[in-house]
């Protein structure tokens, strides 16, 4: 984050336990990497639902959001359509190549230089996890944000997510899902912004 004094901690996900809610699972985020009320909490996609949760537990007073949502009414009618009608749980637990080139065309616009990026991250991706959070996403209630200032970070050239906005919305021109690659310069100096004027 350019000079500014922060130690920077990449979360790993973890597989979710049998049956286990979202609340859970951010608690054991928060003692897994010793997340305090003094620390900053950013989430990207579907990370930051679970920033926002963490955020909840220890009554932070700030989070940041890039490429996520709020709530499944930020995210474009045609996936939110595919959560309400449950299709997700036709997806299988094992990772099946076609799916991977589906998501990859809704996770970035074309780019060449990022596709290889994204194609070996989506190798590794856990898709019982995936499934999982798809499923909290359509079924968890949102968390209560009063007296949380939520920094929003959002491409208008998101696949997947409506281009919604509130008091603390920053707008990366043609942004992707992916473009916390993509426009890497763009996002952290974003991010830079809001962490030294707070």
């Amino acid at each position: 984050m350019g000079d500014l004094p922060l130690e920077k901690v990449m979360v790993q996900w973890s597989p979710a336990l049998e049956d286990e809610s979202m609340e859970n699972y951010a608690k054991r985020i928060i003692k897994d990497y010793q997340i305090s009320e003094e620390d900053w909490v950013a989430g990207l996609s579907f990370g930051g639902f679970i920033a926002q949760r963490i955020a909840y537990i220890l009554s932070h007073k700030q989070v940041i959001l890039i490429s996520s949502f709020r709530t499944k009414n930020d995210i474009r009618p045609l996936f939110r359509m595919g959560l309400k009608t449950y299709l997700y749980k036709l997806m299988p637990p094992i990772r099946i190549p076609v799916l991977d080139s589906k998501i990859a065309y809704f996770l970035n616009c074309g780019s060449e230089e990022s596709l290889p990026v994204l194609m070996e991250m989506l190798e590794a991706t856990d898709y019982k996890l995936l499934k999982w959070s798809l499923e909290q996403i359509a079924n968890a209630p949102a968390c209560k944000n009063e007296g949380l200032t939520v920094h929003n970070i959002i491409g208008n050239s998101d696949r997947i997510l409506k281009l919604w906005k509130n008091d603390h919305t920053t707008i990366i021109e043609e942004g992707t899902h992916f473009m916390v690659h993509e426009k890497a310069d763009q996002v952290t100096k974003v991010l830079s912004q809001i962490l030294s004027s707070s």
